[in-house]
């Protein structure tokens, strides 16, 4: 039997994910440093002391160039959550979770890329299996709990552009923008239908073999 193995996708989609989402949030690494200081004061009143946050109010309408960098600030800080879409299944998205002294933005941009890389990695091996079976190979082999959190993301993804579709009052209330709500949405209904697809055509190699 050929030997030929797919490229390390459980590892190099993980760890892409992780290098893009660091190089997004780069640019914003000293309001997180105010905002650690902000959830520690918190926690240590004191021990230690609170951040000052300096605020520059303007009453002038923004300049085209202006509401562009506003544009973009909004989408380095959702994107790193946007790409670790299913973290929602776990419940992170609650604003519970989000510690006193830290917006509920940030704490997901730098939270959910760890948590995240879970499905990245479950991703990576689906793409992998689906490689291989071109060449009737069973390795990696997908596991039910694989297919299960596939399952679920993929149906997440499809409700999520279901609503958006359909009910208008949704876009509103989405705690991201939208537009990339509905685009991780998309990307996740095709990494989730890939891995449950690996799933099915393994199971067909399989019963090939045994005849």
């Amino acid at each position: 039997m050929n030997e030929r193995r797919a490229p390390p996708f459980r590892w190099i989609l993980p760890i892409t994910e992780l290098i893009l989402s660091a190089f997004l949030l780069w640019p914003w690494r000293g309001f997180f440093i105010l905002q650690m200081r902000g959830t520690a004061h918190a926690l240590w009143p004191t021990k230690i002391a609170k951040p000052v946050y300096r605020l520059n109010m303007s009453v002038r309408s923004e300049t085209p160039r202006e509401t562009r960098a506003r544009e973009m600030a909004t989408l380095r800080v959702s994107a790193p959550a946007l790409l670790n879409l299913p973290c929602v299944l776990l419940g992170l998205a609650r604003h519970e979770w989000v510690p006193t002294g830290m917006l509920p933005e940030f704490w997901r941009s730098i939270t959910w890329p760890l948590i995240g890389a879970v499905f990245w990695w479950i991703a990576g091996r689906g793409i992998e299996a689906l490689i291989a079976s071109r060449w009737c190979g069973l390795s990696p082999r997908m596991t039910w709990a694989e297919v299960i959190a596939a399952s679920l993301v993929t149906t997440l993804g499809v409700l999520i552009c279901i609503g958006f579709l359909s009910d208008p009052s949704m876009r509103a209330d989405c705690i991201f923008p939208w537009p990339g709500a509905a685009a991780a949405s998309g990307l996740w209904i095709l990494l989730g239908a890939t891995t449950v697809t690996a799933r099915l055509v393994q199971w067909r190699v399989r019963k090939k073999q045994i005849r």
